[in-house]
């Protein structure tokens, strides 16, 4: 039962918030993480937080100056070329496109910093929304309510096309 109750609370976490997930530190000025360690990025309320190994790196959103989105990449295979049996595995499986995203911020000893980080593209374009949102420099997008209109509104409902039938004729079943 305990698992259970883990397992539904790490996936209600896991859908929760938007942006982050598996990356690889590429290139900045970090200490203690060197280039293709591979990690997680976490976006929490008050920090985006990036954990490769032992090294956690925590940023708060007000300490970001810049974030933008980088260059897009194809990552490579993990199947070898001498294995001839997987080579269609290797042409013919789509794989997603990956993302740069680079932060620029100075960390808590007033320190300029740079982190490039690559990330699934949907990823990365979720995480830089996040981010700005965040920061204060986007607003979130607007939900529908019930009071709003809705978009087929203007053009399904027209005057040519309202109802025609008597109200008084629905629901009565003819009479035998």
């Amino acid at each position: 039962m305990r698992m259970l109750f883990v397992l539904i609370l790490s996936c209600g976490a896991a859908l929760a918030g938007a942006g982050g997930g598996p990356a690889v530190y590429v290139i900045g000025n970090l200490e203690g993480i060197s280039p293709g360690s591979e990690g997680m990025l976490v976006l929490e309320n008050g920090k985006a937080v990036f954990r490769s190994g032992e090294v956690v790196t925590a940023i708060p959103y007000s300490d970001i100056r810049d974030a933008e989105l980088g260059a897009k990449v194809m990552p490579p295979t993990d199947i070898p070329l001498y294995k001839v049996w997987q080579l269609h595995k290797r042409f013919l499986t789509e794989r997603p496109m990956h993302q740069m995203i680079t932060f620029e911020f100075t960390d808590k000893n007033g320190k300029d910093q740079t982190m490039t980080l690559e990330l699934e593209e949907s990823a990365a374009a979720e995480t830089l929304t996040e981010v700005e949102i965040r920061q204060g420099k986007r607003t979130p997008p607007r939900r529908a309510t019930n009071a709003d209109g809705w978009w087929g509104d203007s053009l399904w409902k027209t005057p040519r096309n309202h109802n025609t039938v008597d109200p008084e004729t629905l629901g009565k079943a003819p009479t035998k």
